[in-house]
């Protein structure tokens, strides 16, 4: 583990990968993963899947606030109006 280890760059070692895939950049990581030597091709498409359903997940929760927010926005707006 200690010599093959310090030949690979940190940003291609597996928990900076993960955690650049799933909590700061999202798919935006992926080629990441894809020159890392860690992963083998199996993980790499499995992970490639949960990122993308991942991110259209977040994405959907991030639309329905934003029209939750403009609900509220317009409700407020609607009763000011009325006083």
């Amino acid at each position: 583990m200690g010599r093959e280890d310090e030949h690979i760059r940190w940003y291609l070692k597996p928990v900076i990968v993960l955690l650049l895939l799933f909590i700061v950049l999202g798919p935006f990581a992926l080629p990441l993963l894809y020159k890392s030597p860690k992963f083998n091709k199996t993980l790499k498409i499995l992970l490639t899947v949960v990122v993308v359903i991942y991110t259209l997940y977040l994405v959907f929760v991030s639309l329905e606030i934003g029209r939750e927010v403009y609900r509220e926005m317009k409700e407020l707006q609607d009763t000011s109006a009325i006083h």
